[in-house]
């Protein structure tokens, strides 16, 4: 088959098996620039279907962060959300519980999380979009990258102290 013009603008290798117990398997990432040159966003979709404190300690981004928290029926993402989510936002460690389908602005460097599913009811659909074109983040002053499984083997539990 003839290449096409525009073919290194489409990527649908979505699906990753992380093998996380309170996640369904599999999970769909887009890996920003490593899967598309020039990409310049992360994005994560993630089914959650038991309580784990996620996220323990505070990070920062150097980019545009939004979390976006959906019930588990694409028919109706609204009456299908049934959990208690805690996020801290801030210096100050302002907390929210997130306990209706709910999406998060976090500007660069503002710090965040922990990220507690807390309550789990029915399983939640949990999408972070980062915009930039390589997943990093600032904790404790040390800097984690994070490429995907195919890119820097298996997911470190540092990634979530």
């Amino acid at each position: 088959m003839a290449k096409k013009k525009y073919e290194q603008l489409v990527f649908s290798g979505l699906k990753e098996n992380m093998d996380l117990p309170f996640i369904s398997k599999p999970q769909a990432y887009f890996r920003g620039e490593n899967q598309i040159p020039g990409a310049n966003m992360n994005m994560g979709w993630q089914l959650f279907v038991k309580p784990i404190l996620l996220e323990k300690e505070a990070h920062t981004h150097d980019a545009h962060e939004y979390l976006i928290f959906l019930g588990d029926n694409p028919a109706d993402w609204f009456s299908s959300f049934d959990a208690q989510i805690d996020l801290f936002l801030g210096e100050e460690m302002e907390k929210y519980i997130i306990d209706k389908p709910t999406v998060v602005y976090i500007p660069p460097n503002m710090s965040h999380c922990p990220l507690n599913f807390r309550v789990i009811n029915r399983p939640v659909l949990f999408t972070a979009l980062l915009q930039t074109p390589v997943f990093t983040k600032t904790m404790d002053g040390k800097e984690f990258t994070f490429k995907g499984p195919g890119a820097d083997g298996p997911l470190s539990a540092d990634m979530f102290k």
